[in-house]
C-alpha cells in the first residue's frame, strides 16, 4: 500500500521527487508473492537508476530476459487481482441495482397492504351496517313469529284437550255400550 501512495505522490510531482526511498524486504514480515516481486522490481530498478560507482565486476549480471521474465511474472500477477476486482465491481454494481429495486418493492408492498388495510376496514364498516339493518328489520318479524309460535302452541294445547276429553268420552261410551250388553243378556 504504501507503494502504491508513494508512486502516485511521484505521478504528481515528479519533479520534486528525483529520488524514491529504498523499500527493504524484512525478512520476519510476511508478505504475498505480488508484494515480494513488485518490492523486488523496484529494487532492481533502483539499482540500475543509481549512478554507477562501481566496477562492473561488483554489478551483478542481469539479463535482459530474466528482467522481461520477471515482469511479465509480475504483469501476470498483477492481472489476477485486477480480473478478480473488476468482477467484484461488476457484480457490487448489480447487486446495488437490486437493492435498490427491493427497496421500491418494500414501499410498493407497504402501500399495497395498507390499501388493503384500508379497504378491509370500509368492508368491515359496511358489514356492520348492513347487520344492523337487517337487524332492526327482523327484529319485528321475530317478534311476530315468536308470537305466531304461542298461538300455535295454545292451538295444539286445546286440540290436545280436546282430543283427550274425546277419548274420554269414547271410554264411557264403551262402558255403558258394555253395561247395556250385560243388562240385556241378564
Amino acid at each position: 500500500m504504501e507503494l502504491l501512495k508513494h508512486s502516485r505522490e511521484l505521478r504528481q510531482h515528479p519533479q520534486e521527487n528525483t529520488k524514491e526511498p529504498e523499500v527493504e524486504l524484512v525478512e520476519d514480515q510476511k508478505h504475498g508473492g505480488l508484494v515480494k516481486g513488485i518490492l523486488e522490481t523496484k529494487k532492481d530498478y533502483e539499482a540500475s537508476q543509481k549512478p554507477s560507482q562501481t566496477t562492473d565486476r561488483d554489478k551483478p549480471v542481469v539479463s535482459e530476459g530474466s528482467r522481461k521474465r520477471e515482469r511479465d511474472l509480475v504483469a501476470k500477477e498483477i492481472r489476477k487481482p485486477q480480473a478478480s476486482i473488476q468482477t467484484l465491481c461488476q457484480n457490487t454494481l448489480a447487486l446495488g441495482r437490486i437493492v435498490d429495486y427491493i427497496q421500491e418493492d418494500m414501499d410498493a408492498m407497504k402501500n399495497e397492504l395498507e390499501m388493503w388495510r384500508q379497504e378491509n376496514r370500509q368492508h368491515e364498516e359496511a358489514l356492520r351496517r348492513e347487520q344492523s339493518i337487517t337487524d332492526s328489520v327482523l327484529e319485528p318479524l321475530k317478534a311476530e313469529l315468536a308470537e305466531l309460535d304461542q298461538l300455535m302452541n295454545d292451538q295444539q294445547d286445546k286440540i290436545r284437550a280436546v282430543k283427550a276429553n274425546i277419548l274420554r268420552n269414547d271410554e264411557k261410551i264403551q262402558r255403558m255400550v258394555l253395561s247395556i250388553n250385560q243388562a240385556a243378556r241378564k
